[in-house]
């Protein structure tokens, strides 16, 4: 075997649940909605320091609730996107509606990246960007070829490459469940890409940044965003009410606290250099 074999096997050694990802982010879509994008954020400066974006054409795959799309419509990029909840493509629109920036979206599809047709579209080497952020659609090799397939210069994907969540561990301690952290199936994600893209002839470039602080919640967000985290395949009701019942009893001034710790990676290539 190979590098190139070994670390596509990687790749397609996690194969998604789409119709639980597709229930998971309805169900966080107004939570997710809520976030914005800050003038320092390292995804967007990234993508500025190789994009004007003024009168280019970006995808983005698994857009969300609309954050990054909407700062690359205002800075004049012609927007497409994909995103398997129909309910964070609600959210997407009506921010697009309300900034006055319907106008610069062309395709915003409700789909799994699984299920797109590029040609029917239209799509093959159609975008200067393509954008993932923290989107599970890179599922395989076939997946990442085909998202590759789309861009005639620009990539860009951002992923958690390890977090902290001290709630989390206090949680699973006290219900019982094993210490895991979240994300650490896919902790591994974006070194294996990395890798992989190199070994077909890219130089993709390679960054992480470090994000720490203190949050405070009400114990029923709390619950909205934990559950899925605490039981991977759902949480019965009753596992939900003994959840709540245990943040409840957290609670100080009704807010839930948590410190976490993340490592997040950015990488960047363009498709034009390759061996």
């Amino acid at each position: 075997m190979n590098l190139q074999q070994y670390f596509a096997g990687l790749l397609d050694s996690h194969q998604p649940d789409l119709a639980l990802s597709e229930q998971t982010w309805d169900r966080r879509a107004d939570e997710v909605s809520r976030f914005t994008v800050s003038a320092t954020d390292v995804a967007l400066q990234t993508v500025l320091q190789h994009h004007e974006l003024s009168g280019q054409a970006v995808l983005e795959i698994s857009f969300g609730g609309g954050r990054h799309l909407l700062e690359f419509a205002r800075r004049g990029a012609r927007v497409s996107g994909v995103e398997i909840s129909a309910n964070m493509l609600r959210h997407t629109q009506q921010k697009l509606q309300a900034a006055g920036l319907a106008g610069q979206a062309d395709v915003l599809l409700h789909s799994s990246w699984e299920a797109v047709d590029l040609y029917q579209l239209g799509w093959e080497e159609a975008f200067d960007l393509v954008f993932l952020y923290m989107s599970p659609a890179l599922s395989g090799t076939a997946m990442l070829r085909k998202a590759l397939a789309t861009s005639r210069s620009g990539f860009y994907v951002c992923s958690y490459a390890h977090r902290e969540d001290s709630l989390l561990g206090e949680l699973q301690d006290e219900l019982g469940l094993p210490r895991r952290p979240v994300g650490s199936k896919s902790a591994d994600g974006l070194y294996n890409l990395f890798n992989l893209l190199y070994q077909w002839g890219y130089f993709p470039q390679l960054a992480f940044e470090e994000r720490s602080g203190t949050s405070s919640h009400d114990p029923d967000y709390i619950l909205q965003r934990y559950a899925s985290w605490l039981w991977r395949d759902g949480a019965s009701d009753e596992q939900c009410q003994q959840l709540l019942q245990l943040l409840r009893e957290r609670a100080k001034g009704g807010k839930v606290s948590s410190r976490s710790r993340d490592l997040v990676g950015h990488l960047y290539l363009d498709k034009r250099m390759r061996r």
